[in-house]
């Protein structure tokens, strides 16, 4: 059991507080959840509710800084946690109460569920949108698309469901198109074998390159 003795804003950042708890400094504490908690000076805390005070603080800035790095673009739930992760390794043990450093992965866990609740973190959704972005702008064979997938924590199933949804051989093509001014200034033998390396090295296989450069040189390349 502890007493808290003083509620004081914080110089560097009057949207949070610092709590003493018997006369010495305790933990910070955003002023938002002090209201909610409604947390007065003269107010006994047991451990428990010390320990759930600093967790639903920790959950509070996680997901804040979930929400700026999903800013950027879309994310998976493992770049989610990844990215949290790398910023408790980041942070100096003397910023770290012991608290938050033991509830941290269970903090993290909270943030995870609560984002996915608002429809933040969807897996399915973000593989669809990165074979989206792939094909719009980069495209690649299937083989490689898996492999990023894969590092971004998508299931089998998942990465399966989306890929077969688009043709290799449309990518091919669709890379080729861009490639169009390039491809006026070469020959037709130069155009099959120089193309149909490049995008076997883009993660198509030999016979969908192939064709595709098959398909581009009957259409015309002009």
């Amino acid at each position: 059991m502890a007493k808290i003795t003083l509620i004081e804003p914080q110089k560097k950042n009057k949207e949070r507080t610092n709590i003493f708890l018997d006369g010495q400094f305790s933990f910070g504490l955003s002023l938002a959840l002090v209201y909610e908690k409604k947390l007065t000076i003269g107010q006994v805390l047991t451990e428990q509710q010390i320990a759930d005070l600093v967790q639903a603080d920790q959950v509070e800035k996680l997901t804040n800084k979930a929400l700026r790095f999903l800013s950027f673009r879309p994310r998976s739930e493992k770049e989610i946690r990844d990215s949290l992760f790398l910023a408790e390794k980041r942070k100096r043990k003397e910023e770290k109460s012991e608290i938050e450093s033991g509830n941290y992965e269970k903090s993290v866990d909270k943030v995870v569920d609560k984002l996915k609740k608002l429809d933040q973190i969807d897996d399915s959704e973000f593989a669809r949108w990165w074979v989206e972005q792939r094909a719009r702008f980069n495209p690649r064979g299937n083989p490689i698309v898996r492999g990023e997938l894969f590092k971004k924590g998508i299931n089998k199933e998942i990465i399966d469901e989306v890929l077969n949804k688009e043709g290799e051989e449309e990518l091919a093509l669709k890379f080729l198109e861009k490639k169009k001014q390039l491809l006026k200034r070469m020959d037709e033998g130069e155009i099959k074998t120089k193309m149909t390396q490049i995008l076997v090295r883009r993660g198509f296989t030999w016979e969908i390159a192939k064709k595709a450069v098959d398909t581009l040189l009957e259409e015309g390349v002009k």
